[in-house]
């Protein structure tokens, strides 16, 4: 895979990587490895840098091997990246417009597939983040109580995608380590147990989308967004505008 957001390589470069251990991390969903790459073509990977190395768990393959009769988990882990990568986009158009007073700027990690020869097996791979891990909500829309600016500003985020793409996609399970965030769900309206899946399996649809709108509290990066509350009566995603006085501007750095 190349390193565009929005285009696959036609042709895979190699690199060769070392596990560590043999303990595994991971959610339900999916399980982790920590990897060690000792040498890469054209820097696809840095040498000498830590990875994590993501497998689906094998109930969940066997769950979506109904849809994916062939090469179901190269299709899970495409639709993991592209859901990665689409999160990505959403961070780069927030980090455009939100104001100069929120001064954090989330950003999801570049993730690529891996084939492994050895194996003989499909994985994604990422860099490894180091430092305190935090999850500031779930893919059904639960969030935490906000203590910090940080934790506002990702919350806020997830509130903006909902906004910023007319009620069509909100991008929950946010996680991380600082403004580095990792393994989000981008739910879709109208896709939960779709056999046409765009992104991930961890998709929960339109009940997502209802209890983060019940559940959601606007904080004070809400209001810097010019954000609406989601429990307006009146409220319909479609028709909200953003404010075209005092146009947003993005940090120089």
């Amino acid at each position: 895979m190349n390193n565009s957001m929005s285009s696959w390589a036609q042709r895979g470069l190699c690199a060769k990587i070392e596990f560590l251990s043999k303990e595994e991390m991971g959610g339900g969903l999916r399980r982790a490895l920590k990897v060690l790459c000792t040498w890469s073509e054209y820097d696809v990977l840095k040498p000498g840098h830590l990875y994590i190395v993501k497998s689906f768990l094998p109930e969940v393959v066997q769950t979506w091997q109904s849809i994916y009769k062939e090469d179901t988990v190269l299709h899970l882990c495409l639709r993991e990246i592209q859901q990665q990568r689409a999160a990505q986009k959403l961070t780069f158009a927030f980090n455009q417009f939100r104001p100069k007073t929120i001064p954090y700027s989330p950003r999801f990690l570049e993730v690529f597939l891996l084939y492994c020869h050895s194996a003989g097996k499909w994985f994604a791979i990422e860099e490894c983040i180091t430092g305190e891990f935090r999850k500031f909500n779930n893919n059904n829309g639960d969030e935490i109580v906000p203590t910090n600016l940080l934790e506002e500003t990702m919350l806020a985020f997830s509130h903006w995608t909902y906004e910023y793409t007319r009620g069509e996609l909100l991008v929950l399970d946010l996680q991380g380590v600082g403004e580095i965030l990792t393994d989000p769900s981008v739910i879709k309206s109208g896709e939960k147990g779709s056999y046409d899946m765009i992104f991930g399996p961890a998709n929960l649809g339109d009940d997502a989308i209802r209890n983060f709108r019940a559940k959601h509290h606007c904080n004070s990066c809400c209001l810097k967004l010019k954000l609406p509350d989601l429990k307006r009566n009146d409220y319909t995603p479609d028709k909200v505008t953003f404010p075209k006085e005092d146009p947003p501007t993005a940090d120089p750095d």
